[in-house]
């Protein structure tokens, strides 16, 4: 078992499920059909689409926190005033708006837990509820479940979002706030899904538009704009039911700075409200000729792996435990073993990297549960990663410790290593070595030759002065472990790397 984490409000486990990062909040529901333990069916797009919201308890019967809310009664309230009309423990009063449902999602428990009678158990969830119990661990799957409990509100247009252990009061209050249909002809945008980064290339972009009228969504005109000019438009037709959802790729724009983009409904619509939305496409970092990643592991090192791709898609270096490339956010533990040398837990790199081309980049941090290196929410510590320009400025850095399964950023090279060095015929030989590393080159100015491991230790340096002709520094290597190790040269501001194996 990986990560435990116990608190007064939550608990959580690592279940039988690929579970990964939960479900963010604002985005579509997945549909499911369950039956309850009395053998009723249910299906959460049924009760949406009948106007209901629904409020969804995903619990374990031997989870203290979900026994303490289960017993405070306020899902039994809400489902009591406002459950649909002529259901059991349903008030003849009731508002009819509003669908509980509650779920044993962990498949580890039994019928004698629910009943309060096994050995993996808080009590008798049973006698007293009225609202319908689902013993279903296959919704913790669906629904990611990150800990026990976790309660969502599933508004009627599908969309979720985690509500917490508040009271039936509160819990109603969030309902009404749902968004409903309204009018004929409502298109409604729901977020931004395209490409949030350029480098000097086009980006594609692309919303989520969502039918809120009343009646068949057949066709909208989407237009994105920069300030007050338009720069693309698209004419859209399908045919959206009220609820239904289509993500449209609307074209592509090529910003030349970082520009906030307003995107928008231009056609006839009965709902100005829901017609708009912003978003900023920046652009990539620059630097010349190299970059240095520096990378500091959590308690789980073998979970991550990172490379570095080009324009092509091709892998020009990368670290980690090989195994997670094509295989991450799993929410399986233990990864399968790192062929090659194993990332220490807890342990700072630093990996110096010469680019071979101008062209655009892009870093990618893969984790294989799914968790980021966010160790602290396990009892560990957190890693970071950054990534350093020529000159040895921070141009990318992490957006969070838990980012899931991946963590990206764009570097655009703005020159070729050897000619922006004006060092020529550079040469480093012999390569593999034994006992001595020569490198042989041309440069007008002091020029800093260095050798390091590819943990960025650097274990010798020489400063060669400006002199016309070629130029060659030595290394002994005697002692070196054998493996891959770094030559780095600096000259002008800017720096060109070379590997080399000490055999």
């Amino acid at each position: 078992m990986k990560k435990i984490l116990l608190s007064a409000i939550l608990c959580s486990t690592l279940f039988a499920s690929n579970s990964i990062a939960q479900l963010p909040d604002g985005s579509i529901a997945p549909d499911f059909t369950t039956v309850d333990i009395n053998g009723n069916s249910h299906n959460l797009y049924d009760y949406l689409d009948q106007g209901y919201t629904v409020i969804m308890d995903i619990s374990a019967t031997w989870c203290p926190p979900c026994w303490s809310y289960h017993q405070g009664g306020a899902l039994e309230d809400l489902w009591a005033n406002h459950g649909p009309a002529g259901a059991p423990g349903v008030s003849a009063n009731t508002t009819d708006d509003v669908v509980v449902l509650w779920f044993e999602g962990d498949a580890s428990t039994t019928q004698a837990d629910l009943e309060g009678t096994g050995s993996n158990t808080q009590g008798d969830w049973i006698t007293g509820t009225q609202f319908p119990i689902c013993d279903d661990d296959n919704i913790a799957q669906l629904y990611q479940l990150p800990y026990w409990p976790i309660i969502y509100t599933i508004c009627p247009n599908r969309i979720i979002n985690e509500s917490g252990q508040l009271s039936a009061t509160a819990h109603y209050s969030g309902a009404a706030a749902c968004p409903s249909a309204s009018g004929d002809v409502n298109g409604a945008l729901l977020g931004y899904t395209g490409e949030t980064v350029s480098c000097g290339t086009p980006v594609s972009m692309s919303v989520d538009l969502q039918n809120m009228g009343n009646q068949a969504l057949t066709s909208a005109t989407i237009e994105v704009m920069d300030g007050g000019t338009s720069v693309l438009s698209y004419n859209w037709s399908g045919n959206l039911a009220t609820y239904e959802m289509e993500n449209v790729a609307i074209g592509t724009v090529t910003p030349s700075t970082t520009t906030t983009y307003t995107i928008e409904i231009t056609s006839a619509d009965d709902d100005a409200s829901n017609n708009s939305l912003s978003q900023t496409i920046g652009t990539a970092e620059e630097t010349n000729s190299s970059i240095t990643v520096e990378f500091l592991t959590d308690d789980y090192a073998d979970e991550s792996y990172m490379e570095l791709t080009n324009s092509n898609g091709d892998v020009i270096w990368s670290e980690g435990n090989e195994n997670v490339a094509g295989n991450f956010n799993t929410g399986n533990f233990p990864p399968p073993a790192d062929p090659t040398n194993a990332l220490t837990n807890n342990t700072a790199y630093s990996w110096p990297i010469s680019l071979p081309a101008v062209d655009c980049y892009t870093f990618t941090v893969y984790d294989y549960y799914g968790d980021g290196i966010g160790a602290s929410q396990w009892g560990g510590t957190d890693g970071s990663w950054s990534v350093s320009d020529n000159n040895g400025s921070t141009i990318l850095s992490m957006t969070a410790a838990d980012f899931g399964g991946s963590d990206l950023g764009l570097v655009k090279n703005l020159s070729a290593s050897l000619e922006d060095l004006t060092a020529q015929n550079v040469e480093v030989y012999p390569n593999p070595a034994t006992d001595v590393v020569n490198i042989s080159f041309e440069n007008t100015s002091d020029t800093y030759i260095s050798i390091m491991d590819l943990q960025g230790r650097v274990l010798g340096t020489q400063v060669a002065s400006g002199a016309n002709g070629t130029q060659v520094i030595s290394f002994s290597t005697e002692g070196f472990a054998k493996g891959t190790y770094v030559v780095s040269i600096k000259a002008n501001g800017l720096t060109t790397n070379s590997n080399v194996v000490i055999k």
